[in-house]
């Protein structure tokens, strides 16, 4: 087990007797250091677990993705943590960090788009601070292509990432915030609604989730 991964750039925190709950929203290292024996008893094989997951679907992903793009993308390497960013990539050095407690439990659906869209900013070779916020909200979508198609080379044809990732909460919150000029990421509504014009669907209960998100965002 790699904890010191989980704990990497971490502050120490005193423990408590609080359990660390799993949860698809994100926790913070101090919150996971709150319980020791959950860091190393739960935690720690679900990261190896995700490791492996996030290995393998790197490998296709890269595969799919064809000799085209075979130079911009080789080496491209994937790393299990906690970060607030969900997930994140350096198109400069072909990383990809995936936060744990977020993605633990994550279908492969799921990670398939993850990964794929940041494979696809390495790809693309975007820089990690576009000169304007329209600059950035065409690189997020130009990633969101890649991945999708990947994702879909791969057989995956359902845009549950954002619903996964989120809570209803979390969801209007984000949404709204992504929805003002000087945001550097386009909404979820924009994206799932693109992902489906590509030929991804939502499954029943996503279909209704969203239906209720955009009556409340209405």
């Amino acid at each position: 087990m790699r904890i010191h991964e989980i704990l990497e750039d971490a502050d120490p925190v005193a423990p408590t007797a609080t359990p660390t709950t799993p949860t698809r929203k994100f926790q913070s290292l101090a919150t996971l250091q709150k319980d020791p024996d959950a860091l190393v008893n739960t935690w720690g094989p679900r990261l190896d677990q995700l490791q492996t997951r996030c290995n393998s679907m790197l490998a296709k992903l890269i595969a799919a993705a064809g000799p085209q793009w075979a130079k911009k993308i080789a080496g491209t390497s994937i790393t299990v943590r906690s970060t607030d960013q969900y997930v994140q990539a350096n198109a400069q050095n072909r990383t990809i960090i995936i936060d744990i407690t977020v993605f633990w439990d994550a279908p492969d659906a799921t990670l398939a788009v993850a990964i794929g869209h940041e494979l696809g900013h390495i790809a693309l070779a975007h820089i990690n601070a576009p000169a304007t916020p329209a600059i950035s909200r065409k690189d997020e979508f130009d990633a969101d292509d890649f991945g999708i198609r990947l994702a879909k080379v791969l057989g995956y044809d359902t845009a549950e990432l954002f619903k996964f990732m989120h809570n209803k909460e979390q969801y209007d919150w984000t949404n709204f915030i992504s929805s003002q000029p000087s945001s550097t990421h386009p909404n979820y509504d924009q994206r799932i609604d693109r992902a489906k014009k590509q030929g991804f669907k939502l499954s029943k209960g996503g279909q209704q989730q969203i239906d209720a998100l955009q009556q409340h965002l209405a």
